[in-house]
């Protein structure tokens, strides 16, 4: 048996523009921890992990955070992104209660 090789995609349209997207190639990975930085031309967006709950109290005071995942992203792509996170929360916090950071 042949394995299907057609990308998978899903059609949306934003903003009156159709938008079909191919998960073909897509990773998924986990980060309960990111961070971001800019320069003039870029964004920096830094994913990684921490297990901060393990160890002694002293030992909690220095925290190891595996880095796994660095995004670039133009300013103008970063402020879509920041635009579409805050509207994601919103509709989160209205089904499932306020997250409280």
């Amino acid at each position: 048996m042949s394995e299907d090789t057609t990308p998978k995609t899903a059609t949306g349209t934003i903003n009156g523009v159709k938008i079909a997207w191919d998960d073909s190639e897509m990773q998924s990975h986990y980060a309960n921890i990111g961070t971001a930085t800019a320069n003039r031309e870029e964004f920096f967006l830094l994913f990684g992990t921490h297990q901060h709950w393990r160890g002694t109290m002293d030992e909690q005071k220095e925290v190891d955070v595996k880095l796994a995942n660095r995004i670039v992203m133009s300013p103008f792509a970063a402020k879509r992104l920041a635009v579409i996170l805050t509207q994601s929360i919103r509709a989160y916090e209205e089904q499932f209660g306020k997250i409280e950071a």
